[in-house]
């Protein structure tokens, strides 16, 4: 019998199911996505396809909202530095 591992959701912290996760194509962690719309369930994240590649793209909120992050002082889990860490402005923020 195998078992699985345990997957924790890099956006909230909870236990995540694999029919109910993904994986963030931008930090490669896996956060809660509901598959379905018809059926109640936590989204940490966005799929959409992309034009370009005629793919899905799946990304988890901490990625696509780096500034909530910067906001509420939590580190964004990939290894940056936060804005009051750093001696510059963000690019794009008071430059």
């Amino acid at each position: 019998m195998t078992s699985s591992a345990e997957i924790t959701c890099a956006v909230c912290g909870q236990p995540a199911e694999e029919s109910t996760s993904a994986l963030c194509g931008e930090c490669d962690r896996p956060f809660h996505l509901n598959p379905r719309n018809d059926v109640d369930g936590r989204d940490c994240g966005e799929v959409w396809v992309d034009e370009q590649f005629l793919s899905l793209r799946f990304a988890c909120f901490t990625c696509l909202r780096p500034d909530a992050d910067a906001r509420s002082g939590r580190p964004s889990g990939r290894g940056e530095a936060t804005a009051s860490e750093s001696s510059e402005p963000p690019v794009g923020k008071q430059h």
